[in-house]
C-alpha cells in the first residue's frame, strides 16, 4: 500500500469513528428517567464516556507505529495476539480467584490470615499479567484487524478504491452488562438499558426484584459478548475462532449501518431479527475463514462451533416448548401460573445440567430475538439460512441481503431466488 492510500486509509478511518461516536452518543446517551435508568442509575454504562476514553488510544498507536516504522511482521502479529488471549484469560482467572479468596476472608482469624497472604500474592500475580497484556493490546488488536480484513476484502465486502471500508476496528475488553425488561402480561422487550460489564450476582438479583417491586416489570441483567461500538468491544476471553466470530459479527453492524438492512434495523422487531441474524450468519463465516487464513483447524471441536439452537438440540426443544406454553398462559391472563411454570422449568434444566440464572419474560423478550437462538420462536432464522443457501459465498449473501429494507422485501427477494434455484434445477441436463 502507498504513502496515498495510507493517507486515504487513516482519514477514512478518523472520520468514520467519529461519525459513528457522535450517532451513538446521541442514540444510546441521551438522559430520560425510565425505570431501568431510575433502578440502576447507579451502575450506568456510558458509551460516550467509553468512546472518548477508548478511540484516541487507537490512532495514536497507529500513528506511533506508523511514524517509528516499528509494525511487527504478520508473523509476529499473529504470535502476539495468540499470546495476548492467552494472557487474558490467564488474567481472569486470577481475578476469579483473589474474588473468592476476598469472600473467605471471613473464615476466622487463622484461615483470614492465611487467605490475606494469598490474596497478595495472587493480586501481585494479576498485576503482573494484568501488565504484560497491556504491553500486549494494541498490537494484538492491529493483528486480527489485519487478518479479518483480508477475509472480508477477499469475500469482495467493502473494499473501496483500494481501502477497506468500514475498517476493522476492534477493542478487546470486557463488555457491558445489559438491563431488559418487559412487561409481566406478556413477551415484548421494554427497555434495554446498558450497565458495568462486572455486576456480581447478587446485585443483579437486587436489580431485578427492585424492578418487579417498583415497576411490575419482568427483568433480567444479562451478559453481552460483544458491543458495535466504533471500535467495536470485543471480549478477549473467548478461544480464537470465537474471539474472531465476535469480530467479525461486530463489523457486520458497521457494515449494514451503511446498508438499507441497517438503516432499518429498528424499524420492526422483525427488522432487528433479521439483522442480528444475518449478522450472526455471516460473522461466523468470516471469523471462520479469517481463522483458516491464520492456519486455525476448523474440524477441531467443531460442534462447540454450531449455531445454538443446533448445539444442543435437546436444550433448544425445551426452551421452545417453555416459551410456547409461557405465551399461552399469558394470553389467558395466567400470569403468576405462567411465572411459576417458567421456575419449574428453570429447576428441571438445571437438573439436567443446563443452567439458567432466571428465566422470565424478559429473558424470552431479549434473547427471543435473535432467531438462532435456543429461546426464539422466529422463522427468520431458517429463512436467513436458506437465502444463504442459494447464494455461491458468504460475500454474495451479504451484498444481497444488505439491501433489503423491510421484512416483505427480504420474503420476495427469497422468493424470486427460490424460483430461480428451480428453474434451474429443471434447464440442468
Amino acid at each position: 500500500m502507498g504513502k496515498a492510500e495510507r493517507r486515504f486509509g487513516w482519514r477514512g478511518r478518523v472520520v468514520l469513528g467519529l461519525l459513528l461516536a457522535a450517532l451513538l452518543f446521541a442514540r444510546v446517551d441521551t438522559f430520560s428517567l425510565t425505570p431501568g435508568r431510575a433502578t440502576a442509575s447507579a451502575h450506568l454504562f456510558s458509551l460516550a464516556q467509553w468512546e472518548l476514553t477508548h478511540i484516541h488510544l487507537k490512532w495514536m498507536h497507529l500513528l506511533r507505529e506508523t511514524l517509528l516504522g516499528k509494525k511487527p511482521t504478520r508473523e509476529e502479529g499473529l504470535a502476539l495476539l495468540d499470546e495476548y488471549l492467552v494472557l487474558a484469560r490467564r488474567a481472569q482467572k486470577e481475578k476469579d480467584r483473589l474474588e473468592g479468596l476476598h469472600l473467605r476472608r471471613g473464615g476466622g482469624p487463622a484461615l483470614g490470615a492465611l487467605t490475606k497472604e494469598r490474596a497478595s500474592d495472587t493480586q501481585e500475580y494479576l498485576s503482573e499479567l494484568v501488565t504484560a497484556k497491556e504491553k500486549l493490546r494494541a498490537r494484538a488488536e492491529a493483528a486480527l484487524e489485519a487478518e479479518l480484513g483480508a477475509a472480508v476484502i477477499k469475500q469482495g465486502l467493502g473494499a473501496r478504491l483500494g481501502v477497506l471500508f468500514p475498517p476493522v476496528d476492534i477493542r478487546f475488553d470486557q463488555p457491558p452488562t445489559v438491563l431488559v425488561t418487559s412487561p409481566r402480561d406478556r413477551i415484548q422487550l421494554s427497555e434495554v438499558l446498558l450497565l458495568s460489564p462486572d455486576l456480581r450476582g447478587v446485585e443483579r438479583d437486587r436489580l431485578e426484584k427492585a424492578m418487579l417491586a417498583d415497576y411490575n416489570l419482568s427483568a433480567l441483567v444479562d451478559n453481552l459478548g460483544g458491543l458495535s461500538t466504533y471500535p467495536s468491544l470485543v471480549s478477549d476471553l473467548d478461544t480464537m475462532r470465537t474471539v474472531l466470530r465476535t469480530a467479525a459479527h461486530e463489523w457486520m453492524h458497521a457494515y449494514l449501518f451503511f446498508q438499507p438492512l441497517g438503516r432499518h434495523i429498528n424499524s420492526s422487531e422483525t427488522m432487528f431479527t433479521l439483522n442480528e441474524t444475518a449478522a450472526g450468519l455471516a460473522g461466523r463465516e468470516l471469523g471462520d475463514i479469517a481463522f483458516a487464513r491464520m492456519g486455525g483447524d476448523l474440524t477441531l471441536s467443531s460442534s462447540r462451533y454450531l449455531p445454538a439452537e443446533d448445539r444442543d438440540p435437546i436444550f433448544t426443544r425445551e426452551m421452545r416448548e417453555t416459551r410456547l406454553r409461557v405465551e399461552q398462559l399469558l394470553a389467558e391472563g395466567e400470569i403468576e401460573e405462567a411465572e411459576q411454570y417458567m421456575k419449574e422449568r428453570s429447576w428441571r434444566l438445571r437438573l439436567g445440567g443446563y443452567y439458567l440464572r432466571k428465566l422470565n419474560q424478559a429473558y424470552f423478550a431479549f434473547r427471543g430475538r435473535y432467531a438462532e437462538g435456543p429461546a426464539s420462536l422466529s422463522p427468520v432464522g431458517d429463512q436467513i439460512k436458506e437465502l444463504r443457501d442459494l447464494h455461491p459465498n458468504v460475500g454474495s449473501f451479504v451484498k444481497s441481503i444488505s439491501g433489503v429494507s423491510s421484512h416483505q422485501e427480504f420474503l420476495d427477494m427469497l422468493e424470486r431466488l427460490r424460483a430461480q434455484g428451480r428453474t434451474a434445477e429443471v434447464e440442468a441436463p
